[in-house]
């Protein structure tokens, strides 16, 4: 008998010998062909020679040139399509074989099965009745038996639905059951596979085997559906099986992992850390459950919580985490990401103590990898940290040398207070860039640096701006004879030098700036800086 399961090509004696025999006979096949020879039988030889040579495609094709093949020939070819994972002709080529012979058994029963492939389960459940009926005029009586249980199955199967009790299914045979479940798991149609074992469960749930099976399906199905986004839909499906604490261990944990990310995607982050935690508690070390629950807290704004499962998580990666075979370095790069990854993190929040730990954490791995020491540089710097940000940035100069940015990094560690400070750093931002001219990472750099400064000028525009405020208000509201001018003129003549030297730095400023914003504010300051000039001499009279 030929079954999708065992697939039986041709049903000759084949010629027994070694694969360079059965090479020659394709050879002398193929020519004989080629020489005009249209012969069915030699046609048939050869789709032969070429099925035991491993070659599916070529044996079809062979078949395919037989003018007008009879069934067992479609049979055949059909069986060939389902080596090739070609259902969908498979099935087609059944249905013809079966209009040229309704009475060969094989026929319809790969017909019925090649249906179940492609999750036809109405028109299965209609051929099996007639299948059913050629299995007892062949005397097949253990078929007509399974064909009667399998009938049942699909009968009731809904596969979008409820399935419907059947007494026929609670009474099955350990044999009927096993091919029951074979069948349901080789059909490769998961909708159709989800179906079938629900119905089996529903039917026997006192059998682990099928207990066991319609957990694994579900969370297959589970899987796909979060791929496809349809997160409620697909937790709904494992709360179906999530009350079942007797499957094996990693389904469990499989189970309550997709629990936790349906919850995680569905904003239910109390429910998914309930998840990811229980799942640990089977699991104990596994590196990827550390992982979500860390994810979990994060979501819900809890980083304290997340960082010891981060850290374990890291702890956990070695080389039995599982990866691209073409990166045989894939978990010490997975924890870099990770590290670096929560070095920014904090460094957005400013939690600058915890970036520079996960940066050390990560240089410790990889002691002279540029880009983390590039990055621990930037956190000890806006640490404030000058003497450490200094040696990293000296490691880096070896590890990176003529890197033409690292003549500028050094200026952020110079701190900037007061004006001479700024226009100091603006000197030094300008000979930075006429010793690289064009270099456009030096030049970017460059630009942000300033635009950092600009809000500190404003700023001491407005401090110089509020001392002129505050003696211009004095003298407004003391009579005359009590104001005393030349300490008036005095101090005006101070905040005219200051004026004018921020003046002269909004001068050296804008030719650095590049962005149209920033240019019209260091415009407008100058503009503003020149009024304010102003108002002092007009005090001084």
């Amino acid at each position: 008998m030929s079954t999708i399961d065992e697939p039986e090509l041709i049903e000759v004696e084949p010629e027994q010998g070694p694969p360079p025999r059965l090479v020659r006979a394709a050879a002398l096949l193929e020519k004989a062909i080629s020489a005009g020879c249209q012969d069915p039988s030699v046609l048939y030889m050869l789709a032969l020679a070429y099925k035991r040579q491993g070659k599916p495609a070529e044996a079809h094709l062979a078949l395919r040139k037989i003018a007008r093949p009879d069934a067992e020939t479609i049979l055949q070819m059909a069986l060939l399509s389902l080596e090739l994972k070609e259902i969908a002709r498979a099935e087609g080529e059944l249905a013809r074989a079966r209009q040229l012979d309704a009475t060969c058994y094989e026929i319809a029963y790969n017909l019925l099965l090649t249906r179940l492939m492609l999750g036809q389960i109405g028109p299965a459940c209609e051929l099996v009745v007639e299948t059913i009926q050629l299995a007892e005029q062949q005397g097949l009586t253990s078929e007509r038996r399974f064909l009667i249980v399998l009938h049942g199955l699909l009968r009731n199967a809904e596969v979008d639905g409820d399935p419907r009790f059947d007494p026929l299914l609670s009474d099955l045979t350990t044999d009927d059951e096993k091919r029951l479940l074979t069948i349901a798991r080789a059909l490769g149609h998961l909708d159709a596979t989800v179906g079938l074992l629900k119905t089996l469960a529903v039917a026997r749930p006192s059998t682990a085997a099928i207990r066991e099976a319609y957990l694994e399906v579900v969370l297959v199905k589970a899987k796909e559906l979060i791929d496809r986004c349809a997160f409620t839909e697909a937790e709904l499906l494992l709360r179906t099986v999530s009350s079942d604490a007797s499957g094996p261990r990693p389904h469990r944990i499989a189970l309550l992992n997709l629990l936790g990310c349906c919850a995680c995607l569905t904003q239910d982050f109390d429910g998914a850390i309930r998840h990811f935690g229980d799942a640990i508690k089977l699991a104990g070390n596994e590196a990827r459950l550390h992982q979500n629950l860390a994810l979990a807290h994060e979501l819900q704004g809890d980083f304290g919580r997340a960082d010891p499962h981060w850290n374990r998580y890291i702890d956990l990666l070695d080389m039995r985490t599982p990866g691209p075979g073409d990166l045989p370095e894939y978990a010490e790069a997975l924890a870099l990401q990770s590290l670096r990854r929560l070095a920014d993190r904090y460094r957005e929040r400013e939690k600058w103590n915890q970036a520079i730990t996960y940066l050390q954490r990560a240089r410790a791995i990889r002691p002279d990898d540029a880009d983390i020491l590039e990055q621990l540089f930037m956190v000890l710097s806006q640490a404030k940290k000058p003497q450490e940000a200094r040696k990293a940035l000296d490691r880096l100069r070896e590890v990176r040398p003529g890197d033409p940015q690292l003549d500028l990094y050094e200026l952020d560690l110079n701190e900037v207070k007061n004006l001479n400070d700024i226009e100091k750093l603006l000197m030094d931002i300008d000979r930075v860039l006429k010793r690289y001219p064009g270099e456009p990472r030096v030049e970017e750099r460059a630009v942000n640096m300033v635009g950092n400064v600009v809000p500190l000028m404003g700023s001491l525009c407005d401090q110089l701006t509020d001392q002129m405020s505050k003696v211009i208000d004095q003298v407004r509201h003391l009579p005359n004879y009590q104001i005393n001018w030349p300490a008036v003129r005095e101090v005006m003549r101070d905040l005219i030098k200051e004026f004018q030297k921020l003046r002269r730095i909004t001068g050296k400023c804008l030719p650095l700036v590049k962005n149209d914003e920033q240019r019209r504010i260091v415009r407008d300051l100058s503009d503003h800086i020149d009024k304010k000039m102003e108002a002092c001499r007009s005090m001084m009279g």
